[in-house]
């Protein structure tokens, strides 16, 4: 019996204390190295820990203005069951946000045919701030990928799982990190 149970609990204590740092992807071994590969990151991790609500945010966008990268990030981080930040406040041009950590990711803007701001070439890029220590970088990651969604580019679902299977690579390659 002790050696039944002795036999249970080393099977048992490897399997949960490894299944922590990983997150449920939806997508299967082959693909997720496929895209690993094609990303090639660079990730620097110098305090991100994995806990606590995230934030995303475009460099240099309003963080109360949707754009087609912090939306498909926030739809793979839920697909991902990651908790995310939200508004709390939004009062003239200044908000409150509830969020321990903002991955800020890089994305240029240019503006579209009607002279309005629109975010091009980026995506997987990008640091990760400590909101509650005064937006300190802790953790940084980067790849030369990009993905454009403009106007005749897009091709719907087809671009947007491709999109966020990416993010999903990026996001579980960064909780890797985690010591």
């Amino acid at each position: 019996m002790k050696k039944i149970l002795l036999i249970l609990l080393v099977l048992i204590i490897p399997v949960n204390s490894f299944s922590q740092g990983i997150v449920e992807l939806d997508m299967s071994n082959k693909e997720y190295k496929k895209i690993a590969k094609k990303l090639d990151l660079k990730i620097l991790n110098r305090g991100y820990d994995g806990s606590g609500l995230i934030w995303v945010k475009l460099d240099n966008y309003a963080s109360d203005k949707p754009n087609n990268y912090t939306k498909f990030w926030n739809e793979a981080l839920f697909e991902m069951f990651m908790p995310t930040g939200r508004i709390t406040e939004s009062k003239d041009s200044m908000i409150t946000i509830d969020a321990d950590w903002i991955f800020q990711i890089e994305g240029r803007i240019t503006a579209n045919g009607y002279g309005m701001p629109m975010v091009v070439g980026g995506g997987f890029s990008g640091k990760i701030l400590d909101f509650s220590d005064n937006s300190k970088v802790v953790a940084t990651f980067s790849t030369k990928e990009k993905m454009n969604f403009t106007s005749g580019m897009d091709d719907g679902l087809k671009r947007s799982t491709k999109f966020k299977n990416f993010v999903k690579v990026v996001v579980n390659e960064i909780l890797l990190t985690i010591r």
